[in-house]
């Protein structure tokens, strides 16, 4: 599935609710119709896949402070990184909640400012991600900001006229820092390289569909545009229900969208599992490419009489197909993607035993069953949850079932083993593919020769009776 794909899907669904509205009540203006239907549809999807995996986005969400914090700032942002759970949280919960409530048409003046000021802040969000492609200047983050706001601002007037001369003085500040970015080095310091991007996916989706930067970018200008049509067009919002029943909805939708996030954050597993690692999928198959890529060595050179900079495939240079007398300084060598290929879906994962050994094929590779317990921090995990661990432990050494733990090697893996006997060997990997595996800290995994059987979520763990039963019949 692409974005064009969801685009569709749920322009659909709005053609379809627009049609019954007209049919109803006629609304005054169907374009304004179709746009409610239209973002309200959309936040609902994009609330819901995120809100099935919460912590997915409090991840994301710390990649994004940790970008932040290489601008400046940096005690700020590490203490923001302490609260995106929380945020993540609050964020997917408003989203579903306004998605739904614009839908019914519940208070439209404020259900369409928060789902502007909501829109404004993810395209700064994604513009970041893909100009930072560009090599792009604090005083262009800063700049970028304070149009931000001032769009941002749009939404309070009461006034039409108020309003659209907020907006043309936006427009105009926008035109003019794009045309001094165009024609100077004031804010982009290098062409676009995709390795230079500080975020490489903006979590947008969550892990329904990983969509690159500049798509994501482009997806939410588009909604900006919408946004803005109803932001300037909001007595035409037309609700469906009376008063109360419309508030009545309105506050069960805030109380569902709350518990339901919560749910998958605190309580279980992800209800709906998008990960490579969900139940049932084939870890070594997932490890593979499936299509290798195929790349281009590229030479760049500057003219010594225009100085501007022009790319030479290898063939060409090694053949002196190029005037080495106008191209006589070479900027740097790069690979130029021709096809990107259809890259392996898991590429981070390695667990090493104590020595630094890689040992993820001989465990991936077992025939019979295994079971792995992931913590991705054990300075942040919860010690209770291993006395049940154990138990299981020494079960399955009486059914001779392999049992080990998987953990980021900080220094403290052998005192957190003494104080919680675990007598079970403790192998390490990186924080970031153990935190995909299970949304659990611990967790308990069930593998059979790479394959997830199942997954255990610390507050679900199975007792030794069930698993007996279950797997390890006689």
């Amino acid at each position: 599935m692409t974005v064009y794909t969801i685009f569709g899907i749920v322009a659909a669904a709005a053609f379809v609710l627009a049609l019954i509205r007209f049919f109803v009540n006629r609304p005054p203006n169907i374009l304004i119709t179709f746009l409610q239907d239209f973002i309200g549809c959309f936040f609902i999807f994009s609330g819901f896949v995120k809100a099935v995996d919460p912590l997915g986005t409090s991840y994301k969400m710390h990649e994004y402070f940790e970008a932040f914090a290489g601008e400046g700032l940096r005690p700020l942002w590490e203490y923001m990184a302490t609260w995106s759970s929380f945020m993540a949280v609050t964020m997917i919960a408003l989203e579903l909640f306004v998605g739904f409530v614009l839908l019914i048409g519940w208070k439209p003046r404020l259900t369409v400012g928060i789902i502007w000021l909501l829109t404004l802040f993810f395209t700064f969000l994604t513009g970041y991600t893909f100009l930072s492609g560009y090599g792009i200047s604090k005083a262009f983050i800063l700049i970028s900001g304070a149009i931000m706001l001032v769009f941002a601002a749009v939404t309070f007037p009461k006034k039409q006229s108020q309003r659209l001369t907020l907006v043309f003085f936006s427009l105009g500040i926008l035109v003019l820092v794009f045309l001094m970015s165009k024609f100077s080095g004031l804010f982009f310091t290098a062409d676009f390289t995709e390795s230079k991007m500080k975020v490489t996916d903006c979590g947008c989706f969550g892990d329904f569909i990983k969509l690159k930067p500049w798509e994501t970018f482009y997806k939410d200008v588009i909604l900006d545009v919408m946004i803005l049509i109803l932001v300037l067009n909001v007595k035409f919002v037309r609700p469906v229900f009376g008063d109360v029943t419309r508030t009545v909805m309105a506050y069960l939708a805030g109380i569902f969208s709350l518990l339901f996030c919560l749910d998958n954050v605190y309580l279980d597993e992800p209800v709906i599992d998008f990960r490579p690692y969900k139940i049932g999928n084939d870890i070594n198959d997932l490890r593979k490419e499936k299509k290798p890529a195929k790349v281009e060595m590229v030479f760049v050179y500057r003219s010594n009489k225009t100085l501007l900079p022009k790319e030479f495939t290898y063939d060409e240079v090694m053949k002196g197909k190029m005037d080495y007398a106008e191209y006589d300084s070479m900027i740097e060598r790069k690979d130029k993607i021709l096809d990107p290929g259809i890259p392996a879906k898991i590429t981070n994962l390695r667990i090493e035993n104590d020595e630094g050994g890689d040992i993820t094929d001989t465990i991936l590779h077992n025939p019979d069953y295994s079971f792995m317990v992931v913590s991705y921090n054990l300075n942040r995990t919860h010690e209770d949850a291993f006395k049940q661990l154990n138990e299981i432990a020494a079960n399955a050494d009486k059914v001779g079932v392999k049992y080990f733990a998987v953990t980021l090697n900080d220094g403290h893996v052998d005192e957190f083993r003494h104080k919680n006997q675990t007598a079970y060997p403790f192998y390490s990997a990186d924080e970031t593919p153990l935190k995909t595996i299970i949304r659990s800290n611990p967790g308990l995994v069930l593998l059979k020769n790479g394959v997830v059987i199942n997954k255990w979520h610390y507050r679900h763990l199975p007792s030794v009776d069930e698993l007996n039963k279950t797997y390890f019949k006689k």
